[in-house]
């Protein structure tokens, strides 16, 4: 049995290991440290099951955006320790006042990001903030599975194929109390370069890493920059968004994205608000504000549930994600990504980040030069 014929066709959601009924297929990193189905022949009966819960290859549930709002958290402390404007809390506290399970990425004892399961506000603030690296689902579709079997109500919150991997897997079940929310993705990098980079930063400072932020707020939200705690010590940098943003460490599949358009999978669609002062004046403090999109019914009901947590604005949809181009297309592979990986794979991560950080550093100072250039020009 083969479940894809090229990596590009593989996004790691990991539907296919837990559908299986023999347990042959396992998940296991490759080279750049993404994780792809491995199928153990000697287990394997040819059932097909893991080829066609691919939602990947196959088709997905598709939700049609239905309305844009653009969302702040009223609970100020909600919104600075949280990636946008906090929206994901209200939808989640709702799911927890039920007595349900919210599921999500957190960071593991060692830093590296997993989904996990939470029934309290306490476990389920782990899932809050970025997490610029894939996430390990583990066993979650399962773990979902039996709580929705359980009469339990449920909020999946992780990347568009990881739901829409959800939900094919959740084919014959009751999903009548699930609700789901994608996160609008720029592309999931290697789990290996972050741990990598976390290596560095201890050698770098010489201690050990105690906390890590993808995004901190210190300086605004518009600020993109990384904190990462050496023995509770706060340091800013941003050597890993440099590279992030380059776009040479992540999956190959993303560059292949089939949800980067509003046919989402989920009930509620979570991303920045960038462009908000143009769209809505004087609602952003440059403290986070959410992009929301509801994409369904059901998430509608769920939104009008919970529009005293949070203030909000309802936009165009049209206008409110020109600036966020993953919803239009997916990242270009940059013709870099196999002379970065040849070079690692020769020279090892300190050598790399050297040599890349470096060439970036370069490269936008040129491009601030070029902008400020043209803004003199443009005046005169």
């Amino acid at each position: 049995m083969k479940i894809f014929e090229s990596k590009n066709n593989c996004c790691g959601c990991s539907a296919c290991e837990q559908i299986c009924p023999k347990n042959a297929v396992k998940m296991e990193p490759d080279n750049e440290g993404f994780l792809y189905p491995v199928i153990d022949s000697s287990l394997c009966v040819e059932c097909g099951a893991c080829k066609n819960v691919c939602a990947f290859q196959n088709d997905y549930e598709k939700n049609k955006s239905q309305k844009a709002y653009a969302v702040k958290h009223k609970d100020f402390d909600t919104r600075m320790t949280s990636r946008s404007g906090g929206v994901f809390i209200a939808i989640s506290d709702y799911i927890l006042d039920k007595n349900g399970t919210v599921y999500g990425a957190a960071f593991d004892d060692d830093f590296s990001v997993c989904h996990i399961r939470t029934t309290n506000k306490s476990e389920r603030d782990r899932l809050k903030g970025s997490k610029y690296v894939q996430s390990d689902v583990k066993d979650t579709f399962a773990s979902v599975k039996n709580d929705l079997k359980n009469g339990m109500y449920v909020l999946f919150s992780g990347t568009a194929c990881q739901v829409a991997g959800l939900k094919n897997y959740l084919k014959n079940t009751d999903t009548s109390k699930l609700y789901t929310c994608d996160i609008v993705c720029h592309g999931v990098p290697s789990p290996r370069i972050w741990k990598e980079y976390l290596s560095h930063c201890e050698k770098k400072f010489k201690g050990k890493v105690t906390n890590a932020d993808f995004r901190d707020k210190t300086l605004g939200w518009k600020a993109h920059q990384e904190a990462i705690w050496i023995d509770n010590n706060k340091h800013i940098l941003r050597e890993y968004t440099y590279l992030f943003y380059e776009n040479d460490i992540e999956r190959p599949s993303c560059y292949n994205c089939k949800y980067t358009n509003l046919d989402r999978p989920a009930d509620f669609t979570l991303a920045d608000f960038w462009g908000i002062d143009r769209i809505v004046p004087n609602f952003s403090d440059n403290k986070g504000v959410s992009l929301l999109l509801v994409n369904s019914d059901k998430g509608c009901e769920l939104f009008n549930s919970i529009n005293n947590e949070i203030d909000f604005v309802e936009c165009d949809i049209n206008k409110s994600i020109e600036p966020n181009p993953n919803l239009s297309r997916p990242t270009a592979k940059p013709k870099s990504r196999e002379a970065f990986w040849i070079y690692y794979s020769k020279k090892g991560f300190e050598k790399t980040l050297k040599k890349y950080y470096k060439k970036i550093v370069i490269k936008r100072i040129k491009k601030r030069i070029n902008a400020k250039y043209k803004s003199i020009v443009k005046k005169v």
